[in-house]
């Protein structure tokens, strides 16, 4: 018996496709130990200091987003 190939019927990757950099370039993670006091602490002087490099505004920001990550 002979094997059926399938023609796949989704788009192709496309360079350039997807969701703009947030701060205009590619960003990494970064863990820190703090204390479970001082997270919302820290969260907000980074989220507040890297509102500085944001190069667009989303419509969730618009919106008021509300907090980032967990």
């Amino acid at each position: 018996m002979e094997k059926e190939v399938k023609n796949e019927n989704r788009g192709g990757k496309r360079e350039g496709a997807g969701p703009k950099f947030k701060y205009g370039e590619e960003t990494c993670n970064i863990t820190l130990r703090v204390p479970k006091s001082k997270k919302a602490d820290v969260k907000r002087l980074v989220y507040e200091y890297l509102k500085q490099y944001v190069k667009f505004t989303s419509a969730k920001d618009i919106k008021g987003g509300g907090e980032y990550g967990c």
